[in-house]
């Protein structure tokens, strides 16, 4: 008996075993992520804060950290 081997085409394309495209490929923005701990009082006085300035989260992170 002869055994046939034939290759396999190699898969190349988004998404094959977690590849795909990168966060912000293309668009040329980078984005980064910070994180802060704080009491249940303080999220409550932030979260007030962010609602009451109508912004993003992110925006009004931001905002106030560049002021």
């Amino acid at each position: 008996m002869s055994e046939e081997t034939t290759e396999k085409p190699k898969y190349v394309g988004y998404g094959y075993h977690g590849g795909g495209r990168k966060k912000g490929s293309g668009t040329g923005r980078k984005y980064k992520t910070f994180s802060f701990s704080c009491s249940p009082e303080e999220y409550e006085q932030i979260k007030q804060r962010i609602e009451e300035s109508g912004l993003k989260p992110s925006h009004f992170f931001v905002k106030k950290c560049l002021e």
